[in-house]
């Protein structure tokens, strides 16, 4: 600490016979180390001499290309900042050694600490007397609160692109707050390393690095306020690069009308960067009863909506269904006064009652395209969704033409696709389609067609047991060998024909693919298979 009241020379440096006591070894240091620093101290000062008369011949160079024309003024160039320093005392120190000392004055900053300024001369004027004016009138309000209760309740417009505005200022601020606050960040960190260098690696390190460039505020405004003067989106719709024509000239006239054309660019939907979402739950399939269940808790439903919506009066009521069996009833006093006429009335509306009933079914009624159309799809649906159904059936003789008829006519009515294959070995036909198209054409086949040919006959016992019998025969002519399901069918309609022999009539399924039905109806042994279900059913009377 320094002594109290002594004096200090012309540079606040102590003076030898003032330094502080140090220990006795370190006395041949100490005096050392104030040789060196008292010659950087001079090197210093000299230093500083040179770069104030460089930068007075600077501005003298300037001041002077200022003056001639045609040439723009180059900045200046500006001042190094000053370099401050901590020394062992912690006190701020410049570049000279010299301890600065702090003028500031301590003032409030916050307007409630502030002292309010009072006017002496004005300390003593009374404030002007409204009332004491002879033009006051006490019904009416204060001078100027009208106006400003019309200013309040007046409309304040905005200007188009205010805003826009004052966003692009406050960005341009922000940007460049934020360029000042780096530069500053990185002179505060250079104070440091000279701090932590010392003076003397400082001034060697200024006298080789080059000064960083300093931009200004300014600068940097204008920079970021540059606006193009034609939009890159506006310039291939523009006859010339700009918004204004020479003679004042709108800027529809100055758009390029063969550029746009009546086609319209429609991007390419692309699905987004997220996975896809999950697929919603099916509903259950309900029986029969619950969806009659439910139909009818649909109709209870609108039924009860209607009634409210009559009942707040939202919707007319419907007329009374007056019929001649509640004429009495409904009409009372009306039917007394005058019955021909109610009832010819009463029977009117019946008659329009059923008219309205008939149109709307006859609008409900399809068309003989929609019925067929319909008809063709219940017998092409199949609700399982398993595939086409397929039926093979073997035919132990020759069939007539006239069966030959009933089984090809009643094919195609039911809209089966499939085959019909005659052939010494073995005749098979073969159907695909509808399920329920399937049931009606294996019923035909099983029980409608009688291959025997029985003639008709008196109902004599003897005869009935005979055509019994015959019956039977029947049933063993045509039987189903196999029925399943292919992915897809193998024709496309359904037709008859006839193989010279075995291999020909298995080249024709082979040319579709099916040649495995051949085999299947060759092979088939019904007594066989019969015997075989008849030991079954014995094993399961045993077990």
């Amino acid at each position: 600490m320094e002594t109290v009241g002594k004096k200090r020379n012309r540079w606040d440096e102590p003076k030898e016979e003032d330094a502080p006591p140090a220990a006795a070894g370190t006395a041949t240091e100490s005096a050392a180390m104030s040789s060196s620093v008292s010659a950087a101290k001079e090197l210093a000062k000299e230093a500083l001499q040179k770069a104030q008369r460089a930068a007075e011949m600077q501005r003298a160079i300037q001041s002077g290309m200022s003056n001639l024309v045609g040439l723009s003024a180059v900045p200046p160039t500006p001042a190094r900042p000053p370099t401050v320093t901590l020394d062992s005392q912690g006190r701020l120190v410049d570049e000279r050694g010299k301890v600065i000392q702090s003028t500031a004055r301590v003032q409030a900053t916050v307007k409630a600490n502030q002292g309010t300024r009072v006017n002496p001369l004005l300390e003593d004027a009374p404030p002007p007397d409204v009332m004491a004016n002879k033009y006051y009138d006490p019904r009416m309000a204060l001078p100027g609160h009208a106006r400003e209760q019309r200013k309040k309740r007046a409309f304040s417009f905005v200007a188009e692109g205010h805003f826009s505005k004052r966003a692009d200022e406050i960005r341009a601020k922000a940007a460049v707050e934020q360029l000042l606050r780096e530069a500053s960040s990185k002179k505060v960190l250079k104070a440091d390393a000279v701090i932590k260098g010392g003076l003397k690696d400082q001034t060697a390190e200024s006298s080789s690095a080059p000064r960083p460039m300093t931009v200004s505020a300014a600068t940097l405004q204008q920079k970021l306020s540059e606006v193009p003067a034609v939009e890159w989106w506006d310039k291939p719709l523009l006859r010339d690069a700009s918004y204004s024509g020479a003679n004042g000239e709108p800027v529809s006239a100055l758009v390029n009308p063969e550029v746009i054309t009546h086609y319209v660019e429609h991007p390419v939907p692309i699905e987004p960067p997220a996975e896809p979402a999950q697929p919603p739950p099916q509903p259950l399939p309900l029986t029969k009863k619950e969806r009659k269940k439910l139909r009818t808790q649909r109709r209870l439903a609108a039924e009860k909506e209607k009634q409210d919506q009559i009942r707040c009066g939202l919707v007319a009521p419907p007329a009374p269904k007056v019929k001649i069996s509640n004429l009495m009833q409904a009409m009372k006093d009306e039917a007394v006064l005058d019955p021909s006429a109610i009832e010819a009335k009463v029977r009117a509306e019946m008659a329009q009652r059923i008219k309205n009933h008939e149109m709307r079914n006859q609008a409900r009624k399809l068309t003989p395209e929609q019925r067929k159309e319909k008809k063709r799809r219940k017998m092409l649906n199949d609700p399982t969704g398993g595939g086409t159904p397929v039926t093979l059936y073997r035919l132990e003789q020759m069939p007539s033409r006239q069966k030959l008829y009933k089984i090809d006519i009643n094919a195609q009515q039911n809209h089966l696709t499939g085959i019909t294959l005659l052939a010494d070995a073995c005749n098979l036909i073969l159907v695909e389609g509808g399920p329920k198209a399937q049931r009606r054409y294996q019923k035909l086949l099983m029980h409608r067609i009688d291959w025997t040919d029985l003639p008709a006959a008196d109902e004599d016992d003897d005869e009935r047991d005979e055509t019994e019998e015959r019956r039977k025969k029947s049933a063993e002519v045509c039987k189903v060998v196999w029925e399943g399901f292919v992915v897809k069918p193998h024709f496309k309609n359904f037709r008859v024909e006839a193989a010279r022999d075995a291999a020909a009539a298995r080249k024709t399924l082979k040319d579709k693919g099916c040649e495995h039905y051949w085999d299947m109806a060759s092979s088939f042994d019904a007594d066989a298979i019969e015997a075989d279900d008849d030991d079954d059913d014995d094993d399961d009377d045993d077990d």
